[in-house]
């Protein structure tokens, strides 16, 4: 048995602090409307990035001292995926931190989708440039690890073929000897299964109300595609997925499924700070905790 942590972050999203500086008070009210903590800043350059900058050195200081097995990143490293300007910050900080200590990407809606949200073969071609790929298993110690492209679970209309091979290999990964035979089996994604129980449907709560220019149920996977996920899930006794993508603190748990949102690193749009989760896997046990920066 080997015991270990590792980092869980999600949302640096570089350039979220320029999109929402400068912004007038209707605007503000607005966002925050819908549930969006936006806050007076002023006017920003498009390109400034320092406050995103601060906190991925912050982090990144602070991982020395923790020494994970290994970091990831759940999906919206950047605001903009074709702006090289924010790329280069995560090329620069998190990736430069990859060549000691591995870092595992996660798509988010920003990395992969076109406008932000919906994957195209040529944005996720793109994304797999930059990042790798954007689902795919890896182990360490005697336990197994699973990325997954939500993004893809959420709308796959354009590349239906990629959400069928995304859904062959989660049940094949899963049903592996190895999968079966490993102390934890974990999955990380950008949007959380679900905010309050695994057969919710695609409506909001009010305590969770989607942006005023998206559909109801914009935090989580559809429950169309939501619920064979969670099936082959159950099956493998799967205990553990996080996410990002709410930017915010939450814990949703249904039978034995917990999915461990974590506020942003970046842009925080509710009361909890900007952060990033350490995980410990100890004498067979998981727990995590949320750590401010």
């Amino acid at each position: 048995m080997t015991d270990f942590n590792f980092i869980q972050m999600a949302d640096p999203q570089v350039g979220m602090y320029a999109r929402f500086a400068g912004m007038d008070s209707e605007t503000i009210a607005d966002f925050q409307k819908h549930g969006m903590n936006v806050k007076p800043a002023p006017k920003m350059n498009s390109n400034s990035m320092e406050p995103e900058r601060k906190n991925l050195t912050t982090a990144l200081d602070e991982f020395d001292k923790i020494d994970p097995a290994f970091v990831v990143v759940c999906g919206d490293m950047v605001n903009e995926f074709d702006n090289e300007y924010q790329k280069k910050l995560i090329r620069e900080t998190l990736g430069e931190y990859g060549k000691t200590t591995p870092v595992h990407w996660v798509a988010g809606n920003h990395d992969i989708g076109v406008n932000n949200l919906i994957p195209d073969r040529d944005s996720v071609s793109a994304y797999r440039d930059e990042f790798g790929a954007d689902y795919y298993e890896f182990s360490h110690g005697e336990s197994k690890f699973i990325i997954l492209n939500s993004v893809l679970l959420d709308r796959p209309q354009n590349i239906p073929d990629e959400h069928k091979l995304q859904m062959d290999f989660l049940g094949d990964t899963l049903r592996s000897r190895e999968s079966k035979d490993a102390e934890h089996v974990v999955a990380f994604m950008h949007h959380p299964l679900f905010l309050d129980n695994a057969n919710e449907e695609d409506v909001d709560f009010s305590w969770a109300p989607s942006p005023g220019n998206q559909p109801t149920g914009y935090w989580t996977v559809p429950l169309e595609r939501r619920t064979p996920v969670v099936k082959l899930l159950r099956e493998a006794n799967v205990q553990t997925v996080f996410a990002g993508h709410w930017h915010r603190n939450h814990l949703a748990s249904d039978n034995g499924l917990d999915v461990v949102v974590t506020s942003a690193l970046g842009y925080p749009l509710g009361d909890d700070p900007s952060g990033y989760r350490v995980v410990s896997l100890s004498e067979g046990k998981l727990t995590h905790q949320f750590r401010a920066i």
